[in-house]
C-alpha cells in the first residue's frame, strides 16, 4: 500500500462521489476543496492505481478575539465499499493528522456522522455553538425601512465586507466568498436600506445544511428581516451562532426562539494546545 497526496487526474474525487453523492456534485458543493485551482487538497490511499480510501483538506486560519490559530479541517472521509474494515480510514487520518502537524497546524477539525469512529481515534467535541429554533418573526420587530431580494452578483463585495466583521471567523479571501456563494441548494437574501445592503443570511447549502441559516452578518434587524422572509416558505428554520451570539441572539430571544448550546466540531490537537481557542468559530460557508 501506497500513500501519497498527489493523485491522478480527478480519481479521489470519483471514488469520494461515488461513496458520498453518487447524485450530487462535491466540486460545486465545496469549491474551495475540490476545485482544481482552489487551495484545498485531496489526501489518498492507493493500492497500485486504485484509490481506496480518500479524504479533503483545507488549512486555515481561525481569528478570534485575541489572536489566531491555524486549523486542519479535514472533511468528505469517505472508503471504498470494497475496502472496507482493514483500517484504512484510521491510516488515511494518521498520515493526514502528521502532514498537519508538519505544517504547523495546531488542530485537525472536522464535523462527523459517526462521531464515535473518531472519538476512538482521539478527536473529541471541542468549541462552542449556539443554535436556535426559530419559528415566528414579530411584526413588531421588523423595521419597515428595510426591503429583502436574492443576492446578486454586485453584492457580493459587501456581503464579503460584512462578514469580516465578525470577530470570530475564518480568515477568507473576497473570491474565496465569491466562489462559496454559489454553492448549490442555498438561498442567499440581502437586507437593504436605501439601496445599500446592510445585512446577508445564507439558507441552506448541499445535503448537509438543509433548513439551516449557517451564516449572515451585518445590522442585526437586516438578519432579522430576512429570516422573516424564509419563514414565509417554512414552518420554521435552525439558525446557527458563535457560542456568544450577542446582539442577534438576543433578537432572535424576543423573537421567543428556541436556544440550545452547541458543540462546533470534533478536534484532535496536533501541538500544544489541547483545546480550541475560546471564541473560536467556523460559519457554515467554511465547513468542509
Amino acid at each position: 500500500m501506497k500513500f501519497t497526496a498527489e493523485l491522478g487526474p480527478r480519481q479521489g474525487l470519483e471514488m469520494m462521489t461515488s461513496v458520498l453523492r453518487p447524485d450530487g456534485d462535491l466540486t460545486a458543493e465545496y469549491p474551495l476543496v475540490f476545485d482544481e485551482d482552489g487551495p484545498g487538497e485531496l489526501y489518498a490511499l492507493l493500492e497500485g492505481d486504485q484509490v481506496l480510501s480518500a479524504c479533503a483538506v483545507l488549512e486555515r486560519e481561525l481569528l478570534y478575539p485575541g489572536g489566531q490559530s491555524t486549523a486542519g479541517f479535514i472533511g468528505s472521509v469517505s472508503t471504498h465499499p470494497d475496502a472496507r474494515g482493514r483500517g484504512l480510514a484510521t491510516h488515511l487520518l494518521s498520515e493526514v493528522e502528521g502532514a498537519l502537524r508538519a505544517r504547523g497546524c495546531e488542530h485537525a477539525l472536522l464535523w462527523a456522522d459517526d462521531s464515535g469512529f473518531y472519538a476512538r481515534r482521539g478527536y473529541s467535541l471541542d468549541g462552542a455553538e449556539t443554535d436556535f429554533l426559530v419559528d415566528r418573526v414579530p411584526e413588531e420587530l421588523l423595521d419597515a425601512a428595510l426591503s429583502v431580494r436574492p443576492l446578486e452578483a454586485g453584492d457580493v463585495a459587501r456581503v464579503h465586507e460584512l462578514y469580516t466583521w465578525h470577530g470570530a471567523r475564518v480568515e477568507r479571501a473576497s473570491e474565496e466568498t465569491r466562489r462559496l456563494l454559489t454553492c448549490p441548494r442555498m438561498s442567499v437574501l440581502v437586507a437593504t436600506r436605501a439601496g445599500e445592503v446592510e445585512a446577508y443570511v445564507c439558507f441552506g447549502r448541499g445535503a448537509d445544511l438543509g433548513g439551516v441559516a449557517h451564516e449572515w452578518g451585518g445590522a442585526p434587524r437586516g438578519v432579522l428581516a430576512c429570516l422573516a422572509v424564509l419563514l414565509e416558505r417554512a414552518d420554521s428554520l435552525f439558525v446557527m451562532a458563535p457560542g456568544e451570539p450577542g446582539p442577534m441572539g438576543e433578537l432572535l430571544d424576543s423573537c421567543g426562539a428556541i436556544r440550545a448550546a452547541g458543540r462546533l466540531g470534533m478536534t484532535k490537537p496536533l501541538g500544544q494546545k489541547k483545546t480550541l481557542p475560546e471564541g473560536a468559530f467556523v460559519w457554515g460557508l467554511d465547513s468542509i
